[in-house]
């Protein structure tokens, strides 16, 4: 898309599906020039949803051969179009937007997956505002900017979210009567997930790779893991990690920082806030009142 308008591309974040193919978030950025109409875009089975950042000086937004909007488009607006439909732009004026590439089988497959009918179509007016979607791209733009493994999980749940929001938004099918209620994970996917998780528990493993490897998505995945062992993953997971650092800072004199590495915390601000979330103090505090004998100086590092 970035090269079809002349204009540079951001970063690139891809959020895979098993069978929908994946979701794509882009920032496109770029000062284009006015009269200019875009090529024909490549026919895709897929959708281009488009979120303005920053206000937009003019866009001629033409879709099927007919005009859908002409004149300025305010921050916060979205587009929705088929890149079926071979859309075609004149814009001028500075483009700061952040771009959604979903594959039809992305959107028919995520709305099977719970339970209600796949849209006949996703459409929205160029210059029309939605404010959940600008807080969700906001949500996003931070790891748009630095990418990185430790952002996985946040991007991967951020960016269903608002594919979850598209379907609602703006699909144009009708909204079911009844939902099934849907069952939790075999027994052999929950026992992957578990052995998965206790065996990983101390690397960057994201609940995303744990659901590839029960052949669900991870949307899916969350809510049958849920509804079979009565907490979410995230939770399960963060539960092994606190376990394992809790035997560390008793059985060990390792500092704090590298008990939040060793057990897969990142940094040892998030092991902080994850521990006192969960067990109502701070780690450090945790191990003064449990470790007897402690040395002076391990007790001044957990400080």
């Amino acid at each position: 898309m970035a090269d079809h308008l002349g204009v540079r591309a951001g970063a690139t974040l891809s959020v895979p599906h098993r069978t929908g193919g994946p979701l794509v978030v882009t920032r496109l950025q770029g000062l284009l020039a006015p009269g200019v109409q875009t090529p024909p875009l490549k026919q895709e089975a897929a959708y281009s949803i488009v979120v303005q950042v920053r206000p937009l000086q003019h866009h001629d937004f033409i879709v099927g051969g007919r005009q859908v909007h002409a004149g300025a488009v305010p921050a916060d607006a979205v587009s929705v179009v088929s890149l079926a439909d071979c859309p075609r732009s004149v814009m001028s004026g500075p483009l700061d937007a952040v771009q959604f590439y979903v594959p039809h089988a992305l959107v028919d497959a995520v709305a099977r997956e719970n339970d209600v009918p796949p849209p006949s179509h996703l459409a929205w007016p160029r210059a029309d505002r939605d404010p959940v979607a600008a807080g969700l791209v906001a949500l996003l733009l931070p790891a748009l900017a630095e990418p990185g493994p430790a952002r996985a999980m946040f991007v991967e749940h951020t960016a269903m979210a608002f594919l979850a929001h598209a379907l609602a938004r703006y699909g144009g099918g009708a909204a079911p009567a009844a939902r099934p209620v849907r069952s939790g994970l075999s027994p052999w996917q929950e026992r992957r997930a578990r052995d998965m998780m206790q065996a990983r528990f101390g690397t960057a493993l994201t609940i995303a790779e744990v659901a590839r490897a029960c052949k669900l998505s991870p949307s899916y995945f969350a809510a049958a893991f849920r509804r079979s062992t009565g907490q979410s993953p995230h939770r399960t997971l963060s539960d092994l990690r606190i376990a394992e650092a809790k035997r560390l800072m008793l059985g060990t004199g390792l500092p704090l920082a590298e008990v939040a590495l060793l057990c897969g915390f990142g940094d040892q601000s998030y092991f902080t806030r994850a521990f006192s979330q969960a067990i109502g103090t701070s780690p450090g505090q945790w191990r003064r009142l449990n470790r007897q004998g402690g040395s002076a100086a391990h007790q001044a590092e957990d400080l």
